[in-house]
């Protein structure tokens, strides 16, 4: 539902309906508060990454993004990501790409198909 739709169903229930009908309301915009606000969070920590390592490069912060992409394939399908798993450990572990912002979007781009900052 929209947020317009919802702000309008909302005030049009006051006084004229069961104040559960209200409330219910109000949780549906607190929902959309809270989904906004973390995927604004998300987003803001994304940046903070990129913008540091597009004023100096950080290998701490590629060696992060390394495992914290090994995370997330993990909790998708271990079996299916495998081997870009092992390359990413291996990478993480060597701190071997992590030197140079050409080599890690290389290695990332060679092992995952896409570019690290591309999102």
């Amino acid at each position: 539902m929209k947020r317009e739709d919802l702000l309008k169903e909302m005030s049009e229930s006051i006084g004229t309906k069961d104040p559960v009908v209200f409330f219910g309301k109000m949780v549906d915009m607190f929902s959309m508060m809270f989904d906004t606000v973390e995927r604004l969070e998300k987003d803001l920590k994304r940046v903070k990454t990129q913008s540091a390592l597009a004023i100096q490069w950080e290998p701490k912060v590629a060696s992060d993004m390394l495992a914290k992409q090994v995370n997330v394939l993990r909790s998708q399908d271990k079996d299916a990501f495998a081997s870009e798993i092992t390359e990413l450990k291996r990478a993480f572990t060597e701190d071997i790409v992590t030197q140079s912002y050409k080599e890690f979007c290389t290695f990332w781009e060679d092992t995952l198909g896409w570019h690290p900052f591309l999102d």
